[in-house]
């Protein structure tokens, strides 16, 4: 089953140059990165203090990151609104990239690679892995 990777493993994977170690065993994949993900990353939701930091991200992006970024499709933003509707009936939020890549996973019946607990409210409806 094709396995979505979180902003916060990407800012991980950042610090330690890769994504390897941080990929479990026990999952086949495919992994893919959600555009979500690529787009919090990329606009330093979590920026580094030096330029050297922020030159080592961009090159991480560049060269192993960029390769594994799915699309968001139409069937995405449906699910994206309707879990954005969900939520708001309920009094609940929900940050909007953690929102996106969500919807990514659910309207793809795929489980999400994190290390947050940014989407644990979320657990009875997709699959999460934790690193």
């Amino acid at each position: 089953m094709p396995v979505a990777i979180d902003t916060s493993v990407l800012i991980e994977a950042e610090r330690l140059g890769g994504l390897d170690d941080l990929l479990p065993r026990s999952e086949l994949g495919p992994y893919y990165i959600p555009a979500f993900a690529a787009s919090e990353f990329l606009i330093g939701v979590h920026p580094p203090v030096k330029d050297a930091l922020r030159y080592r991200a961009l090159l991480i992006y560049q060269n192993i990151f960029k390769r594994m970024v799915s699309v968001f499709n139409e069937a995405d933003a449906a699910e994206l609104a309707a879990l954005s509707s969900a939520l708001k009936r309920t009094g609940q939020q929900m940050k909007f990239y953690d929102a996106g890549i969500a919807a990514t996973v659910m309207a793809r019946g795929d489980k999400l690679l994190t290390s947050d607990d940014d989407f644990d409210r979320l657990a009875k409806k997709i699959t999460i892995l934790k690193i």
